[in-house]
């Protein structure tokens, strides 16, 4: 009878990771996509802004991209800290427990695109405080340029990440799904 029962607790404990995963990748999917719009409207926006001789409608653009900024910082943070709490440990932990080769150089390469695009976003917001203060500190178009490269960084890093992630994801859901079939 214990023979019998085991199968279907460990088939139910696979399906368990496997739709957690799954729901996990999704969840990647999604707010990378959500994070992906945003940063192309932030650059279109930015870019006008850098090619423009209009001072006062680029002042008023780069103080609403500040705010956006901002709030697009907040949410980048936290969607970093899921994938850092919960997704990227998950893999890097079942990979190393197959002998492969550890993840963790790559999901550090990938941690510092992350980390210089915040950079450029803090120039940025730097620039605009000052702009603020004196409209003659710096060029507007300087300031602009900041939030361009840190979007085109981020970009980089998402198509990254996901080049990384998911082939990595979907490979654990066929182990998975092969081991308790």
């Amino acid at each position: 009878m214990k023979r019998y029962q085991q199968p279907q607790v460990e088939a139910e404990f696979g399906v368990a990771h496997m739709t957690a995963l799954s729901e996990a990748l999704e969840r990647l999917k999604q707010e990378h996509g959500e994070l992906k719009l945003v940063l192309q409207e932030m650059e279109k926006q930015a870019t006008q802004v850098e090619l423009s001789n209009d001072k006062l409608g680029s002042m008023q653009s780069l103080l609403h991209l500040r705010l956006w900024t901002l709030a697009f910082r907040e949410e980048l943070e936290r969607h970093s800290n899921w994938e850092e709490a919960e997704l990227f440990p998950f893999l890097n932990a079942y990979f190393n427990s197959n002998m492969a080769p550890t993840m963790i150089p790559s999901f550090w390469t990938i941690e510092k695109d992350h980390e210089l695009a915040d950079e450029y976003m803090q120039s940025f917001l730097r620039a605009v405080h000052k702009l603020k203060a004196n409209p003659e500190a710096m060029s507007l178009n300087q300031a602009a340029a900041y939030l361009v490269q840190a979007c085109r960084i981020l970009q980089e890093h998402f198509v990254k990440e996901e080049e990384l992630v998911f082939p990595l994801t979907e490979q654990v859901l066929t182990d998975i799904d092969c081991l308790f079939s």
